[in-house]
């Protein structure tokens, strides 16, 4: 065990300090209402520094927190140029000025994604897949649907993702997740789908917000210094 004088020559790994917005959007078709998620994830340090005696670093404690604070389904039919016009609206309010905006790519595809793209909304999409590798091309994600769930349930078993119980749509999120089922094939593979009869549109658009959040923590997490 090293002393508290020793570890004064170690490097230091402070955390990177965040906080940002980010706006999710699960796009309906003719029978399934699009969904609308508003995230604000906060990432920050404490005055704990944690010794790693391997690699002679002290690192930061580190607090992440995502908070689901708007949250709304658009009426069903709603034609995709009153869709786009909304989240514009949504996304030119404060504090959502800046934040970054994702789509679910996966029914709708490139021909709504470019609408979005054309209104000056430079969304990101994400590609719902059956399998298990995540990957991207551009602005796309490929992203399997037990990655998307997975996520979701974990942040919500830890208590970092926390959704307002005064959000217009807080309690048919709850009867969602209530409705989602795990399924467990033959050979091992988990499926989750809403149980027959039932939508998943704010779950998707919840769980595409944090895939978003969780994958800039991969490409920015430490600052270091001597």
């Amino acid at each position: 065990m090293t002393t508290e004088l020793e570890q004064r020559s170690w490097r230091r790994q402070y955390v990177k300090a965040r906080h940002e917005w980010i706006v999710a959007a699960d796009i309906g078709q003719s029978v399934d209402p699009t969904a609308v998620c508003a995230l604000e994830h906060i990432v920050r340090g404490t005055g704990k520094m944690i010794p790693d005696e391997a690699s002679k670093v002290l690192r930061q404690e580190r607090i992440e927190s995502f908070h689901v604070r708007h949250l709304e389904r658009l009426p069903l039919g709603t034609p995709y140029p009153a869709q786009i016009q909304h989240v514009a609206n949504l996304l030119a309010r404060d504090p959502l000025v800046g934040a970054h905006f994702v789509l679910d790519y996966t029914g709708v595809g490139r021909p709504v994604f470019d609408m979005f793209q054309r209104a000056g909304l430079r969304p990101h999409g994400v590609l719902i897949t059956a399998g298990f590798e995540t990957t991207s091309n551009g602005t796309i994600f490929h992203v399997p649907k037990q990655t998307l769930i997975s996520q979701l349930e974990a942040r919500l078993h830890s208590g970092e993702l926390k959704i307002a119980a005064d959000i217009a749509d807080a309690g048919a999120l709850a009867e969602e997740l209530k409705d989602f089922a795990r399924k467990v094939s033959e050979s091992g593979r988990v499926t989750f789908n809403a149980r027959s009869g039932s939508h998943d549109d704010l779950v998707l658009a919840v769980a595409i917000a944090l895939f978003f959040a969780l994958g800039r923590n991969s490409t920015e997490k430490w600052e270091l210094r001597l």
